[in-house]
């Protein structure tokens, strides 16, 4: 090879150098962004609504909760009225027919959450075909209190049919049983104390009857001696009165 082509083929590998190394600074440059944006998704408040299991059997609640880590600002939700079985309220004077959403929630710090109870599903199976079950929407909110961004923004998509044919273990406590099983306890261990609980003898009743009855005996003998030691007995030594 002459002169001319090794400047040629060092040339080119020089250029492949540039290019390799425009593509690593790229590349690092695009991993950068990622990590960075992905610190702030963690870091940010992420507000989600969604349907949960009410504590009575049966029953759907509407629950709006912030899983992120730190607090969320401003929460709005856009969402069509959730339809609820119809009922009166005196509370609100009329008919009932869509469940109360607020327009705004002020604050939801990390982990709170606000709850209210939507519907029975037993009396939702009444209404079968004329209420509507599934409602999309979404929830906006904050990062701060006045917002110097545009907000946050999650889907909503809430079915309260989700849970229906579900099965489930539900524990119950009976406190009569509870109360009986603690006076039992109570009861075995005083068996613990003497002359309490039941005790069992291999002799015979007239034999123990014997024995207790030295026992007490014996007892009543060591009363006395301490009487007397204490000077609380005097024996009296007089003899008899002359008429």
């Amino acid at each position: 090879m002459t002169g001319d082509d090794w400047a040629a083929v060092a040339a080119i590998a020089q250029a492949a150098t540039v290019l390799v190394a425009g593509w690593a600074l790229i590349y690092a440059r695009g991993q950068v962004q990622e990590a960075r944006e992905t610190r702030e998704r963690v870091a940010q408040p992420n507000v989600v609504v969604y349907v949960d299991l009410h504590q009575v059997r049966r029953y759907m609640d509407l629950v709006i909760k912030n899983f992120g880590q730190t607090t969320a600002y401003n929460v709005r939700l856009t969402l069509p009225p959730l339809q609820v079985v119809p009922y009166t309220s005196h509370l609100a004077g009329g008919e009932v027919t869509s469940l109360y959403v607020p327009d705004n929630i002020a604050v939801l710090a990390p982990g709170q959450e606000w709850r209210t109870l939507w519907d029975s599903a037993v009396r939702r199976e009444n209404y079968k075909g004329t209420l509507q079950n599934q409602f999309v929407g979404h929830v906006d909110f904050d990062d701060k209190m006045i917002a110097d961004k545009p907000s946050f923004r999650n889907p909503i998509s809430l079915d309260i049919k989700m849970f229906w044919s579900t099965m489930w273990v539900e524990r119950s406590q009976n406190k009569a049983v509870e109360s009986a099983l603690s006076d039992i306890a109570d009861t075995l261990r005083g068996y613990k104390d003497d002359d309490e609980g039941i005790w069992i003898y291999t002799a015979g009743a007239d034999d123990e009857r014997s024995r207790r009855e030295r026992q007490r005996q014996a007892r009543d003998a060591d009363n006395e001696r301490f009487l007397r030691d204490i000077g609380a007995v005097i024996d009296t030594t007089e003899g008899p009165e002359e008429e």
